[in-house]
This record gives structure tokens, sequence and C-alpha cells, in this order.
């Protein structure tokens, strides 16, 4: 199936952390954060973005992430 929107990556970073703030991820923690940004349908289509943004501050703030 085509694709409606282009598959900006710089425009996808932009609007995501406009969402989500300034959010750091941790070394363990940063598989995780890739994991979830290139590979689920929320962080891939531009109409699910807010739920990626979601996702990945649940993720920057869960236990695995949090401890240093």
């Amino acid at each position: 199936s085509p694709e409606i929107f282009p598959r900006d990556s710089s425009l996808k970073d932009k609007f995501i952390k406009h969402f989500t703030g300034p959010v750091t991820f941790s070394s363990e923690c940063s598989k995780h954060f890739h994991r979830l940004y290139h590979n689920t349908r929320d962080c891939s289509t531009p109409a699910y973005y807010k739920r990626c943004a979601r996702l990945l501050t649940r993720l920057a703030m869960s236990p695995l992430c949090t401890q240093s």
C-alpha cells in the first residue's frame, strides 16, 4: 500500500520532541527506545505520533530507564 505521508525522519523527530519535551535515555534504555522508535506502528505512522510520544515518555519514566 502506498504511503500518504513522506517518511521524513527529521520531521518525525521534531514532531515527537514537541510532545515529549527534552527526554534523555541511558545507554541501557536507548536500545528499547530505538526498538520502539523504529519498529512500532505508532512511531512510523504520522497519525500516531502522539501515541509514539506517550510510549517514549513512559519508557523514559520507567524503572528500567530511571535507574542510574
